[in-house]
C-alpha cells in the first residue's frame, strides 16, 4: 500500500562524489562467480553519477555498492537482497539498505545477461538514495565477462535488434511505512528526519544496432511511475557510435512520437544521458544505464526537479533474454 509520496524535494546529483577517477566501477576486475577475468571498461560520470564501485555476484546473489554514501556502515554496503519485490521494478534483482530508522533508505536494481564467463555476458544496475536533507545520491554501472564478440557483417546480415523490461529509480521519496520496506520510526519523529524509498519506473526498451557502420539507437516505451501507475511520456536513445571495445554512449531525448495521447506534440527535449555495453557470443546481449535531469514531460506529474537512473539489461531478437513479442516484427 502506497502511503505517502514525499515530492518534490529540493534536489541535485552530486557528481562530485563520482570516483572521478575513470576506473571500472567493479571493486576490481575478476568475474564475481567464476574467477575469470572481466574486461575493464569506462563508465562515463554522466550515468555514474555517485557510484564508484558494485560488485554483484549473481550466484550467490550477493551486492555490494560503494560511492552512494550514507547508506549503510561499512563504506563498501552489502544491500540485502529483496526477491519478493522482483516484480514490482520490472523483473529486475531488487537490493535495499538502511542501517537505522533515521538513516537513508538505498535501493539498487541489477541483473546478469545469459551465458558464462566464457561464453561472454554482461550485467548493469543502479542504485539510489532519495533523501532526506535534500540530496539525491544515485548512479549506475555496467560490465562485460570476455572480449567483444560483433556478429558478422556480410551483404545481409549486421543490423541487430534487442528487446527487453527497463526499470528506473527516481527522486520521488515514497514513505511506505508497514511494508516491510522502510524501518518504522517513533510516531513523535519530526517529518523533516523521516526516510523515503526511491520511488520506481518501469517500461520497455528495444534497441537497434548496426554492426557495420558501428551505431545505436533506441527507445524506452510503455513508462510508468509505478507508485500511481502514472503513465510517463516515451524517450529515445539518440543515435550514437559503438566503440571499439563494444561500449557506446549518446543522450536522451522525449519521442516525438507518443502513443499516449496526453503527451502528444511533446517535442524532443535533451533530457539526459544513456550509455553501455554488449557482450556475449556474436554480441547477444546488451547492458546500460541512463540518468535523466526530467522525465514526466511538460510537469504532466507536477513534478518539477525531477530525476531518474535506469538500466536495462535485454538480448538479442531470438535469444531466451528478449521479449518475443516485439521480436516477432523483426526479421
Amino acid at each position: 500500500m502506497w502511503k505517502e509520496a514525499a515530492f518534490p524535494l529540493a534536489v541535485m546529483l552530486a557528481l562530485a562524489g563520482c570516483s572521478g577517477d575513470g576506473t571500472n566501477p567493479f571493486s576490481d576486475d575478476s568475474d564475481p562467480d567464476s574467477g575469470e577475468e572481466t574486461t575493464g571498461i569506462t563508465v562515463p560520470a554522466e550515468v555514474a553519477g555517485n557510484v564508484s564501485a558494485m560488485r554483484y555476484d549473481a550466484t550467490a546473489q550477493t551486492l555490494t555498492v560503494t560511492g552512494v554514501s550514507l547508506d549503510k556502515v561499512p563504506f563498501q554496503a552489502v544491500y540485502t537482497r529483496e526477491a519478493a519485490r522482483d516484480v514490482d521494478y520490472g523483473g529486475y534483482q531488487v537490493f535495499m539498505a538502511q542501517d537505522d530508522a533515521l538513516d537513508r533508505h538505498a535501493t539498487a536494481l541489477v541483473l546478469q545477461s545469459d551465458g558464462t564467463a566464457v561464453t561472454g555476458r554482461v550485467r548493469a544496475g543502479v542504485a539510489a538514495t532519495p533523501g532526506p536533507r535534500n540530496r539525491y545520491l544515485a548512479g549506475g554501472y555496467f560490465e562485460r565477462d570476455g572480449d567483444f564478440d560483433p556478429p558478422a557483417v556480410t551483404a545481409t546480415s549486421g543490423m541487430v535488434s534487442y528487446a527487453g523490461r527497463y526499470a528506473g529509480l527516481t527522486n520521488a521519496g515514497v514513505r511506505d511505512y508497514g511494508e516491510g520496506i522502510l524501518m518504522e520510526p517513533d510516531p513523535s519523529t519530526p517529518d523533516e528526519l523521516l526516510p523515503a524509498r526511491a520511488a520506481q519506473t518501469t517500461g520497455d526498451v528495444f534497441i537497434n544496432a548496426d554492426f557495420a557502420d558501428n551505431r545505436v539507437e533506441g527507445n524506452i516505451y510503455n513508462r510508468r511511475f509505478v507508485p500511481t501507475n502514472a503513465a510517463l511520456p516515451s524517450i529515445v536513445l539518440v543515435a550514437s557510435e559503438i566503440d571499439a571495445d563494444g561500449t557506446f554512449a549518446g543522450r536522451v531525448e522525449y519521442d516525438l512520437r507518443q502513443s499516449n495521447g496526453a503527451y502528444a506534440g511533446l517535442d524532443d527535449t535533451e533530457i539526459g544521458n544513456y550509455a553501455g555495453i554488449f557482450g556475449g557470443r556474436d554480441a547477444s546481449a546488451v547492458g546500460g544505464v541512463i540518468a535523466l535531469n526530467q522525465f514526466d514531460g511538460e510537469d504532466a506529474l507536477g513534478f518539477e526537479t525531477e530525476q531518474e537512473h535506469g538500466v536495462f539489461v535485454i538480448g538479442k531478437c531470438g535469444t531466451a533474454g528478449a521479449s518475443a513479442s516485439v521480436c516477432n516484427d523483426v526479421k
